[in-house]
């Protein structure tokens, strides 16, 4: 495999490297992997969106963690 660019990214500290082939199509297979609900009109991520459905599951998740709480505290 070639590599063409080596960039780096930084999230929450760690940095990452993220490596394209020199393959075309490497572009087009990046672009298919992204779900049809986080794409903007112009190739890219919809981060707005992202952010949205990562509160919702945040959410979901606390309230789903109480509800068992919850059940366990009735059961004694």
């Amino acid at each position: 495999m070639l590599i063409s660019a080596e960039k780096t990214y930084l999230s929450g500290g760690n940095s990452l490297a993220f490596r394209e082939p020199a393959d075309g199509n490497a572009k087009e297979l990046h672009r298919s992997s992204i779900p049809l609900r986080y794409r903007d009109g112009m190739g890219g991520v919809n981060l707005e969106q992202v952010k949205r459905d990562q509160r919702r599951a945040r959410r979901d998740l606390m309230r789903a963690m109480i509800r068992g709480l919850n059940r366990l505290l009735r059961l004694h």
